[in-house]
Protein backbone atom coordinates (compact mmCIF):
# COMPACT_ATOMS: atom_id res chain seq x y z
CA UNK A 1 0.00 0.00 0.00
CA UNK A 2 2.48 2.65 -1.18
CA UNK A 3 -0.05 5.46 -0.69
CA UNK A 4 -1.05 4.54 2.89
CA UNK A 5 -0.38 7.81 4.73
CA UNK A 6 -0.63 6.22 8.18
CA UNK A 7 1.96 3.59 7.26
CA UNK A 8 4.25 6.23 5.75
CA UNK A 9 3.87 8.37 8.87
CA UNK A 10 4.66 5.36 11.05
CA UNK A 11 7.76 4.58 9.00
CA UNK A 12 8.90 8.21 9.30
CA UNK A 13 8.56 7.99 13.09
CA UNK A 14 10.50 4.73 13.18
CA UNK A 15 13.38 6.30 11.22
CA UNK A 16 13.26 9.33 13.55
CA UNK A 17 13.25 7.22 16.71
CA UNK A 18 16.12 5.06 15.44
CA UNK A 19 18.24 8.16 14.87
CA UNK A 20 17.87 8.35 11.09
CA UNK A 21 15.70 11.45 10.82
CA UNK A 22 17.14 12.25 7.41
CA UNK A 23 15.58 9.01 6.09
CA UNK A 24 12.30 9.73 7.84
CA UNK A 25 12.00 13.14 6.19
CA UNK A 26 11.07 11.66 2.81
CA UNK A 27 8.48 9.36 4.37
CA UNK A 28 6.94 12.26 6.32
CA UNK A 29 6.61 14.34 3.16
CA UNK A 30 5.08 11.39 1.31
CA UNK A 31 2.56 10.90 4.15
CA UNK A 32 1.54 14.55 3.91
CA UNK A 33 1.30 14.33 0.12
CA UNK A 34 -1.15 11.41 0.38
CA UNK A 35 -3.06 12.87 3.36
CA UNK A 36 -2.69 16.66 3.37
CA UNK A 37 -5.18 17.05 6.23
CA UNK A 38 -3.36 14.62 8.54
CA UNK A 39 -2.38 16.44 11.72
CA UNK A 40 -0.34 13.41 12.83
CA UNK A 41 1.77 13.42 9.66
CA UNK A 42 2.48 17.15 9.94
CA UNK A 43 3.41 16.70 13.59
CA UNK A 44 5.80 13.91 12.64
CA UNK A 45 7.34 16.19 10.02
CA UNK A 46 7.83 18.90 12.67
CA UNK A 47 9.49 16.47 15.07
CA UNK A 48 11.84 15.26 12.33
CA UNK A 49 12.74 18.82 11.33
CA UNK A 50 13.48 19.53 14.98
CA UNK A 51 15.78 16.51 15.19
CA UNK A 52 17.54 17.75 12.05
CA UNK A 53 18.28 21.06 13.79
CA UNK A 54 15.71 23.13 11.90
CA UNK A 55 13.56 24.71 14.64
CA UNK A 56 12.07 27.48 12.47
CA UNK A 57 10.86 24.93 9.92
CA UNK A 58 9.61 22.66 12.72
CA UNK A 59 7.68 25.59 14.19
CA UNK A 60 5.88 26.10 10.87
CA UNK A 61 4.94 22.41 10.76
CA UNK A 62 3.60 22.49 14.34
CA UNK A 63 1.65 25.68 13.61
CA UNK A 64 0.00 23.93 10.67
CA UNK A 65 -1.05 21.13 13.04
CA UNK A 66 -2.99 23.70 15.07
CA UNK A 67 -5.18 24.49 12.07
CA UNK A 68 -5.88 20.80 11.47
CA UNK A 69 -6.43 19.77 15.11
CA UNK A 70 -7.22 22.98 17.02
CA UNK A 71 -8.27 21.27 20.26
CA UNK A 72 -5.11 19.15 20.58
CA UNK A 73 -2.52 19.76 23.28
CA UNK A 74 0.49 18.16 21.59
CA UNK A 75 1.17 20.86 18.96
CA UNK A 76 1.14 23.51 21.68
CA UNK A 77 3.63 21.50 23.73
CA UNK A 78 5.84 21.07 20.67
CA UNK A 79 5.66 24.79 19.97
CA UNK A 80 6.59 25.48 23.59
CA UNK A 81 9.73 23.40 23.14
CA UNK A 82 10.62 25.11 19.86
CA UNK A 83 10.21 28.53 21.48
CA UNK A 84 12.58 27.38 24.24
CA UNK A 85 15.16 26.36 21.65
CA UNK A 86 14.74 29.72 19.93
CA UNK A 87 15.34 31.59 23.21
CA UNK A 88 11.78 32.90 23.44
CA UNK A 89 10.70 31.95 26.99
CA UNK A 90 7.65 34.23 27.12
CA UNK A 91 6.15 32.60 24.02
CA UNK A 92 7.14 29.20 25.42
CA UNK A 93 5.25 29.90 28.65
CA UNK A 94 2.13 30.91 26.69
CA UNK A 95 2.32 27.82 24.45
CA UNK A 96 2.78 25.44 27.38
CA UNK A 97 -0.16 27.02 29.18
CA UNK A 98 -2.26 26.43 26.07
CA UNK A 99 -1.17 22.77 26.04
CA UNK A 100 -2.06 22.35 29.70
CA UNK A 101 -5.41 24.09 29.23
CA UNK A 102 -6.27 21.49 26.60
CA UNK A 103 -4.81 18.52 28.49
CA UNK A 104 -4.28 19.15 32.20
CA UNK A 105 -1.59 16.93 33.66
CA UNK A 106 0.41 16.58 30.43
CA UNK A 107 3.79 15.93 32.05
CA UNK A 108 5.88 16.95 29.04
CA UNK A 109 4.11 20.31 28.90
CA UNK A 110 4.46 20.76 32.66
CA UNK A 111 8.22 20.13 32.45
CA UNK A 112 8.58 22.40 29.42
CA UNK A 113 6.65 25.11 31.27
CA UNK A 114 9.06 24.77 34.19
CA UNK A 115 12.01 25.08 31.81
CA UNK A 116 10.44 28.15 30.23
CA UNK A 117 10.04 29.76 33.64
CA UNK A 118 13.67 28.93 34.46
CA UNK A 119 14.80 30.40 31.14
CA UNK A 120 12.86 33.58 31.90
CA UNK A 121 14.54 33.84 35.32
CA UNK A 122 11.45 32.93 37.37
CA UNK A 123 13.00 30.17 39.47
CA UNK A 124 10.14 30.07 41.99
CA UNK A 125 7.60 29.29 39.26
CA UNK A 126 10.00 26.81 37.66
CA UNK A 127 10.37 24.99 40.98
CA UNK A 128 6.59 24.91 41.47
CA UNK A 129 5.98 23.50 37.98
CA UNK A 130 8.73 20.88 38.25
CA UNK A 131 7.30 19.72 41.59
CA UNK A 132 3.79 19.66 40.12
CA UNK A 133 4.98 17.50 37.21
CA UNK A 134 6.77 14.83 39.18
CA UNK A 135 6.59 15.44 42.91
CA UNK A 136 9.02 17.29 45.18
CA UNK A 137 12.02 14.98 44.66
CA UNK A 138 11.74 14.92 40.90
CA UNK A 139 11.05 18.64 40.96
CA UNK A 140 14.28 19.34 42.82
CA UNK A 141 16.20 17.01 40.52
CA UNK A 142 14.90 18.74 37.39
CA UNK A 143 15.54 22.16 38.90
CA UNK A 144 19.10 21.00 39.58
CA UNK A 145 19.44 20.12 35.89
CA UNK A 146 18.19 23.62 34.98
CA UNK A 147 20.72 25.21 37.35
CA UNK A 148 23.51 23.11 35.84
CA UNK A 149 22.53 24.33 32.37
CA UNK A 150 23.01 27.96 33.38
CA UNK A 151 26.20 27.32 35.35
CA UNK A 152 24.79 27.86 38.86
CA UNK A 153 26.51 24.80 40.31
CA UNK A 154 25.97 25.62 44.00
CA UNK A 155 22.22 25.91 43.53
CA UNK A 156 22.30 22.72 41.45
CA UNK A 157 24.15 20.90 44.23
CA UNK A 158 21.58 22.01 46.80
CA UNK A 159 18.69 20.86 44.60
CA UNK A 160 20.30 17.48 43.85
CA UNK A 161 20.97 16.95 47.59
CA UNK A 162 17.36 17.84 48.32
CA UNK A 163 16.15 15.45 45.61
CA UNK A 164 18.27 12.62 47.05
CA UNK A 165 16.88 13.19 50.54
CA UNK A 166 13.25 13.52 49.40
CA UNK A 167 13.33 10.59 46.98
CA UNK A 168 16.16 8.13 47.68
CA UNK A 169 15.14 6.08 44.64
CA UNK A 170 16.46 8.89 42.39
CA UNK A 171 19.78 7.11 41.98
CA UNK A 172 21.46 9.79 39.86
CA UNK A 173 20.68 12.61 42.30
CA UNK A 174 23.63 11.83 44.58
CA UNK A 175 26.15 11.51 41.76
CA UNK A 176 24.83 14.70 40.16
CA UNK A 177 25.12 16.48 43.51
CA UNK A 178 28.74 15.38 43.81
CA UNK A 179 29.49 16.64 40.31
CA UNK A 180 27.69 19.94 40.90
CA UNK A 181 29.54 20.60 44.18
CA UNK A 182 32.87 19.74 42.54
CA UNK A 183 32.15 22.14 39.67
CA UNK A 184 31.04 24.81 42.16
CA UNK A 185 34.32 24.51 44.07
CA UNK A 186 36.34 24.68 40.85
CA UNK A 187 34.52 27.77 39.64
CA UNK A 188 35.10 29.59 42.95
CA UNK A 189 38.67 28.47 43.62
CA UNK A 190 41.35 31.17 43.20
CA UNK A 191 43.15 31.20 39.89
CA UNK A 192 46.57 29.63 39.75
CA UNK A 193 49.58 31.47 38.34
CA UNK A 194 49.13 29.55 35.06
CA UNK A 195 45.48 30.59 34.78
CA UNK A 196 46.19 34.30 35.33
Amino acid sequence: APRDAAALDGLARVWRDWGFSNLGLTQAHRAIFHAPSSAAARNTLGSILLKLGLPAEARLAFESVLTLDPRAAYPWNNLCYVYLLEGRPVQAIDACREALARQPGLTAAQNNLALAYAASGDIASASREFAHAGGPGAGSYNLGIAFMAVGDYSSAGREFDRAASLTPSLKHATSRATLAWRMASQSTSPATDDAR
